[in-house]
């Protein structure tokens, strides 16, 4: 066990709903429990070639799966990942929809078509290996009136604050900016510390 004056809670919100379940008031977990959150799977493709000379392609057809086509290794080279050339394909989904579920195998059966009618050159044995992650509370969900939902960063005990995904409203999804706020508090808390000392 860690003892300390201070704690930033950084997870999603319902994720923290269940570690302070114990102690919080109930409206305090309604509070932290009322943004759902949606999820997200990432396909990541090694292949013996580049896929476009494109790093990073929004995709808006909506007839096509994923929301981009990341070719990492026109970023950063392929010499880095022993030679192998990183494509990842991101959809963001409800957790509940029968995609989420899939293993490894039936997703890329999923994706390559959807892959072959953009890049038509593509052959299956291109890759060379394939992984799948999931991400269960991938980015919250904006729903009306968000901004009166947003918890306070303070949270409802001495020392314990919250700094999230969730509460960066009204940018957009962003690690850059949770990295903001996220800097933004603990200047704020170090300066409480100091002022104590």
């Amino acid at each position: 066990m860690v003892r300390s004056e201070r704690v930033i809670a950084t997870t999603a919100l319902p994720l923290l709903a269940d570690m302070v379940r114990d102690w919080a008031s109930p409206d305090y977990i309604r509070s932290l429990e009322q943004i759902q959150y949606i999820g997200n799977v990432c396909l990541v493709l090694e292949l013996d070639r580049s896929l476009s000379k494109t790093y990073w392609l929004n995709v808006n057809d909506p007839s096509f799966p994923f929301v981009g086509v990341i070719e990492h290794t026109n970023f950063e080279r392929p010499e880095t990942y022993g030679g192998k050339h990183i494509v990842y394909l991101s959809k963001y989904l409800p957790h509940t929809d029968a995609l989420y579920a899939m293993d490894a195998d039936a997703f890329l059966d999923y994706a390559l078509p959807f892959l072959k009618t953009m890049f038509p050159a593509l052959e299956r044995s291109w890759i060379q290996a394939h992984h799948l992650w999931r991400a269960r509370w991938s980015q919250p969900v904006v729903a009306r009136h968000y901004s009166k939902l947003i918890p306070a960063e303070d949270g409802p005990v001495e020392g314990l604050h919250v700094c999230s995904m969730a509460q960066i409203y009204p940018e957009d999804r962003g690690t850059n900016y949770a990295i903001r706020e996220g800097r933004r508090i603990g200047r704020r808390l170090a300066g409480l510390l100091e002022e104590k000392a």
